[in-house]
């Protein structure tokens, strides 16, 4: 009985759900090779030029992807985000005081934009990879992050604010600034005409780096993996027994319109609301280190690296072996909680979503050196 409503609401997810869609953060302006949108849980067929994307879209590039968005204007920004290939990535839009922010929360890979506000206080932009916020101001960038959980911003246009919790620095045209793990934020060097060229060159060097000592790398990655996959699973199990969940399958297969100030709607609420922010913070650090192994998982394979030992009895390929049999079973679960989110949001006023639901804890919720610490 625990797995029935798992199994009941994934023939259901896209189906009433999107009867009151929001307004698009914007559309599809070109697409190559292998891209990837998935929606409250539901992988949608392949995107096309002119297709919408909305607000907890989930958007992944393979190594031959590219994706780049032409912003609606109902952001309040104008311009286009380019989604680089081995990317995964979440878009969000919010509103406070009035004011429509865009959020790129970047989980791995790369992505670039061109944008501007298209007017005086109608909208800014956040690009957040766990532990640092890329803050736009009209501007042409570029944010990345590594396999060793480095994150770097380079500006070839405009200015950009990088601060990791800790402290904030400005990065105008023709600069970069890189975060390392128990590092501070330090500027590189780089020429405005070649703002590509050294991403792919920081990248590759950063691959590099993980190849020098993989072993120790995947052991830590194992560790984690193991604890926040616990984790998971402990908070789930409330979760998908949930009554209200339950109940808000059935209006939105029924295609109920509930009302936010509905004194009923308000205590289901409150009743689900520790559920799913319980599930969202171990979610937002489990989803960093699944995409860090998904790329992982391209250098590994195939090569002598699989029949390394992590631990006494786990070989690095009975490790990934693992993660690609739990693939499935772990995607249809964040799907129904993607799936819980976008019905807490219906029944929000103004479609705002939960408390605190806009991220921002460190990778591992804390200072951790992820690459310095003493668990080796």
């Amino acid at each position: 009985m625990k797995r029935l409503l798992l199994s009941l609401v994934l023939p259901l997810l896209g189906l009433a759900l999107f009867a009151a869609e929001p307004l698009p953060l914007g559309r599809i302006d070109y697409v190559e090779g292998g891209v990837s949108l998935t929606r409250a849980g539901k992988v949608l067929p392949d995107p096309n030029p002119d297709d919408p994307l909305f607000s907890g879209d989930l958007v992944k590039t393979a190594g031959d992807g590219l994706l780049v968005i032409a912003m609606d204007k109902s952001t309040g920004m104008g311009g286009t985000i380019t989604v680089r290939s081995k990317s995964a990535l979440y878009l969000r839009l919010s509103e406070a005081k009035g004011e429509k922010k865009t959020q790129i929360d970047l989980l791995a890979g790369s992505v670039g934009s061109k944008v501007k506000k298209l007017a005086s206080g109608a909208g800014t932009m956040q690009v957040t990879t766990g532990g640092t916020v890329a803050g736009v101001r009209g501007t042409e960038f570029e944010v990345a992050v590594s396999v060793n959980e480095a994150s770097l911003v380079v500006c070839s246009e405009g200015e950009v604010s990088y601060g990791d919790g800790k402290e904030e620095v400005p990065v105008p045209a023709g600069k970069a600034v890189e975060k390392r793990p128990g590092e501070r934020l330090r500027y590189l060097p780089v020429a405005v005409s070649s703002v590509r060229q050294f991403r792919e060159k920081w990248i590759a060097d950063e691959i590099a780096a993980f190849r020098a000592d993989p072993v120790r790398a995947l052991a830590f990655y194992e560790k984690n993996y193991t604890t926040l996959s616990g984790n998971f699973a402990k908070a789930f199990e409330p979760f998908q027994k949930s009554e209200v969940l339950r109940k808000w399958i059935e209006e939105d297969r029924a295609g109920a319109k509930p009302r936010a100030l509905d004194p009923a709607v308000m205590r289901e609420k409150k009743a689900i609301v520790g559920d799913l922010q319980s599930l969202r913070k171990t979610l937002f650090i489990f989803e960093r280190v699944y995409y860090r192994l998904e790329e992982i998982e391209g250098l590994v394979a195939g090569t002598a690296l699989e029949r390394r030992e992590l631990r006494p009895g786990l070989t690095a390929g009975d490790f990934l072996r693992r993660v690609r049999d739990e693939r499935d079973g772990l995607a249809r679960r964040v799907g129904l909680f993607r799936y819980a989110e976008k019905l807490y949001e219906l029944r929000n006023e103004g479609g705002a979503g939960m408390p605190g639901s806009s991220g921002g804890d460190g990778f591992f919720g804390d200072d951790s050196d992820f690459f310095g610490g003493s668990d080796f």
